[in-house]
């Protein structure tokens, strides 16, 4: 028998547990890895195309200040083209501020992936090894992953998961929870 005889089957018998474990540490390990790749794409590729919003928020800014110092400084009439123009820049400037809202949202989800993320990096660094996959400390690993929920609402998801609640079950309390709380306890949005 070679070197390796220890961690592999005698042709013909059944894997031992140590063999068992270190398959299902390296299958483990790289499906961890894709969702980390996954989320990384997902997350530059929508970074740059929300870059690209800012910017133009921040162009259309400059327009409605240069278009409201253009209106005649005294007030208009109601009808007359100033009257006009300033129902204009209201208009315009109230849906600039409806983007940057919905932007809020976009960055409470990047937010979230990024946590998603580096819950799958953390046990896919700790299954990289399959010879020590026997000895992780899946304890600490959970505590890392936690730790890294700087929302309230992750928190409770990672508790009730921790208990054992299936993903409906988790979201349905979740929306208990939230109908339940005062504004502002639960990070809504």
């Amino acid at each position: 028998m070679g070197s390796d005889a220890a961690g592999q089957a005698a042709p013909g018998a059944a894997p031992d547990a140590l063999t068992s474990a270190q398959a299902l540490a390296r299958g483990l390990h790289q499906f961890l890895n894709l969702g980390v790749a996954q989320l990384d794409a997902a997350v530059r590729e929508s970074d740059a195309q929300v870059d690209k919003i800012a910017q133009c928020l921040a162009a259309i800014s400059g327009d409605i200040q240069q278009f409201e110092a253009r209106l005649s400084p005294g007030g208009a009439e109601p009808g007359s083209a100033d009257a006009g123009g300033a129902e204009l820049v209201n208009s315009v400037r109230a849906s600039v501020q409806a983007v940057i809202k919905a932007l809020q949202f976009y960055d409470k989800l990047i937010q979230r992936l990024t946590h998603v993320r580096s819950g799958l990096a953390i046990p896919a660094d700790a299954t990289s090894d399959p010879a020590a996959a026997g000895s992780v400390d899946w304890n600490g690993i959970l505590d890392q992953v936690r730790a890294r929920y700087s929302m309230v609402e992750e928190r409770v998801l990672f508790d009730f998961m921790m208990r054992g609640l299936r993903a409906e079950q988790m979201l349905k309390a979740l929306q208990s929870l939230r109908e339940a709380s005062a504004p502002g306890e639960l990070e809504l949005f």
